[in-house]
């Protein structure tokens, strides 16, 4: 890997992380999923970069990969939301993802759980 692409796979994971920050600030009980997907989107090129993929919000049972495509579906009390970004330079992808709890606690150990998982995965 030479200079410039290790630098967009920076790059594209700063961007990538800001935005996913952002937009976890943003959910709210009655907001549309599908104002955070725009804004999502709209902040990824605001940063100069551009979408990986859709912006995908899954909520409750549904695990992960899907878009919201209308404003009448609305963030409410105690959903869990998994929010996954993804954003590019030049081709070069970053990708990650969140779960967070709407308004509630009620899950806080499954989210808890996740998190001390994967924390301990990336000290493998």
């Amino acid at each position: 890997m030479n200079h410039y692409i290790h630098e967009y796979y920076l790059e594209a994971g700063k961007i990538a992380a800001k935005v996913r920050t952002e937009a976890l600030s943003r959910i709210k009980e009655d907001i549309p999923l599908l104002e955070i997907a725009e804004f999502v989107e709209e902040r990824t090129a605001d940063l100069g970069a551009k979408p990986a993929f859709p912006c995908n919000i899954s909520i409750n049972e549904i695990a992960s990969h899907y878009t919201p495509q209308d404003y009448l579906q609305c963030f409410r009390k105690g959903d869990v939301v998994k929010l996954d970004v993804g954003v590019h330079i030049e081709g070069y992808i970053a990708d990650t993802a969140s779960t967070i709890e709407v308004g509630t606690n009620d899950h806080d150990l499954l989210i808890s759980t996740c998190e001390k998982a994967w924390k301990r995965l990336l000290d493998m």
